[in-house]
């Protein structure tokens, strides 16, 4: 969207907010009824976004069965008149009506109703080379990205108005340990989400969803990690991101730690706008060897002196590991994210610690120091990408006998590997394109058609259910850590479900876990049994590692 130019939606918003405001009025406050009267007029969307007050946005024969219900003829004949202008929708295309009925829907559910202007930003650069629109800075390493992306905080800041107390802009990050440093290296100038949320939000159907729509809409949004995502996934959230930022005069910005295949909807962000690139720092990758077994890998560690990060994939493995090298810190998601917080600025007040062996499944960002050396089992080239900024040494890659690679990295972590072979260093922007075009060419045949085929015929449920289901391998637990904690579950209890930043304060586990700690008491289920509460001991180093750790502890005893 050029520079000044109106938010497409901005006529349609006001007119339906006006017509909802009345119908309410005269349907005595019947939610139903309302969406009813106005599917009577022959108002698709409107009617369509009044009945997410009913409970959310259904799929298309709950909707249909839902207003199909013939509504008392006074009532159809005053909602005519009420419903005489109409807005121009014709030209808009079916994804950006989609669109338009999840905000409109967002509106309408808030407590209290939200206004048009609350949401439309209209153009929040003042420069005239940049509009509302997507866009992306190059590929840039952490500290230069994060670098950028404060300066465009800091210019998006003077130009957003009207953010309710709120940070004026949003920035979404794919990792945990990316939303900690960021958290703390931004202070009140961003509010830091995940992309997560964003994607959740973006295809929100329910009214205790929907609020967060409009906004997450009234805010520029820097957003990191989306070329990490699968391209099906990166191109349906693509569709969703153009479509809001044509309706409603949003400005996105994407900071990539990666090259990749870009869609055309992301325009390149003016020089002027990104860091300075610093030079590039030659980095030492150590291909790995003959598979280690962990007792071995310990062995190894134990020799060397210094400061040493050890990246592994299964929080079982990471919690044998630490506990063969007492002292050492564990990062992982055996312990809930508030806990991890806290061990993450705990490990950052160490950043100078001559000595210090930190254990991790969740990558730490940049703000905990640098490391003499990281070890990395095989993984994909996004994750080593990460990883090696956090070297000042060489970056040591191992595969383990004991412990199989996941399933989903197996493809990717043996392209990683053949480039490497190769030669190709892992900041290499053209080797980077590369390996996102031969994954690209293992995945065809994904999701895509079918997600734009939910979106184009307003299949809202669905597409929600389909984009944002946990998944079957790991299971929530929510953990009474401090006060907060106990505040989170007994609140989650009272409400009778979860929201997604409650699970700030959850540990994972495998369904077979979940399985046996409930049959030992040491959890219960939560609400339908898709979550647990924990009700064992939780230990405030290792969390619910500590039974491994221990076992460890008693083996080297014997």
């Amino acid at each position: 969207m050029a520079a000044g130019t109106e938010p497409l939606a901005q006529g349609a918003l006001a007119l339906h907010l006006q017509q909802a405001a009345q119908l309410r009025e005269l349907s005595g406050g019947d939610p139903l009824l309302a969406a009813r009267l106005a599917a009577a007029s022959g108002q698709a969307e409107l009617a369509c976004a009044l009945l997410a007050r009913s409970g959310g946005l259904f799929d298309s024969e709950e909707r249909e069965r839902l207003l199909a219900e013939p509504c008392p003829p006074d009532l159809v004949a005053a909602a005519a008149e009420i419903l005489r202008p109409q807005a121009a929708l014709d030209e808009w295309t079916e994804t950006q009506r989609e669109m338009y009925v999840r905000a409109l829907a967002g509106l309408l559910v808030a407590e209290p109703p939200a206004t048009a202007e609350q949401l439309l930003t209209g153009t929040l650069f003042t420069s005239a080379e940049v509009g509302a629109g997507l866009w992306r800075l190059p590929a840039l390493p952490e500290r230069q990205r994060w670098s950028a992306g404060r300066q465009l905080v800091q210019g998006l800041g003077r130009s957003v108005s009207g953010s309710a107390g709120r940070p004026p802009v949003q920035w979404a990050s794919a990792s945990w340990g990316g939303r900690w440093g960021l958290r703390r290296g931004l202070q009140a100038g961003a509010e830091v989400v995940s992309l997560e949320h964003v994607v959740a939000t973006l295809s929100a159907a329910w009214n205790w969803e929907l609020p967060d729509l409009p906004a997450l809409l009234s805010r520029p949004l820097l957003i990191e990690g989306l070329e990490t995502l699968p391209a099906d996934r990166l191109e349906l959230v693509t569709s969703l991101l153009t479509d809001a930022t044509a309706l409603f005069g949003w400005t996105v910005i994407a900071l990539p730690a990666l090259d990749t295949l870009w869609p055309a909807d992301y325009r390149p962000l003016p020089q002027g706008w990104a860091a300075p690139q610093e030079p590039e720092r030659s980095l030492n990758v150590s291909l790995p060897g003959e598979p280690l077994t962990l007792p071995e890998l310990a062995v190894r560690l134990g020799t060397e002196p210094g400061r040493t990060l050890v990246v592994l994939y299964s929080r079982a493995s990471a919690a044998r590991l630490a506990g063969m090298l007492p002292g050492s810190l564990l990062l992982s998601s055996s312990l809930c994210r508030a806990h991890l917080d806290h061990q993450m600025s705990a490990l950052a007040e160490r950043a100078n610690a001559p000595d210090l062996t930190v254990i991790a499944t969740t990558l730490p960002s940049t703000p905990v120091g640098e490391f003499d050396r990281v070890y990395h089992l095989l993984a994909p080239l996004p994750h080593l990408t990460e990883a090696a900024q956090l070297s000042r040494g060489p970056l040591l890659l191992f595969t383990l006998r004991d412990v199989a690679l996941p399933q989903s990295w197996e493809k990717h972590s043996r392209l990683t590997a053949r480039l490497l072979a190769e030669g190709h260093a892992l900041s290499d922007p053209a080797a980077q394109r590369r390996y996102v075009s031969q994954l690209r060419a293992l995945e065809q045949g994904g999701r895509l058609g079918h997600w734009l085929g939910l979106r184009r015929e307003q299949q809202f449920a669905s597409l929600a259910s389909e984009l944002n289901a946990q998944p079957n391998s790991a299971v929530p637990v929510l953990i009474g850590y401090g006060p907060e904690g106990e505040a989170v579950i007994a609140r989650s209890r009272e409400q009778g479900w979860l929201s997604r930043r409650d699970l700030r304060y959850a540990a994972w586990v495998t369904p077979m876990e979940a399985q046996r700690a409930v049959r030992l008491g040491d959890a219960e289920p939560f609400g339908s049994g898709w979550a647990l509460v924990w009700r064992g001991k939780y230990d405030d180093t290792y969390g619910l590692a500590w039974p491994l750790v221990q076992a460890e502890w008693q083996r080297s005893d014997e």
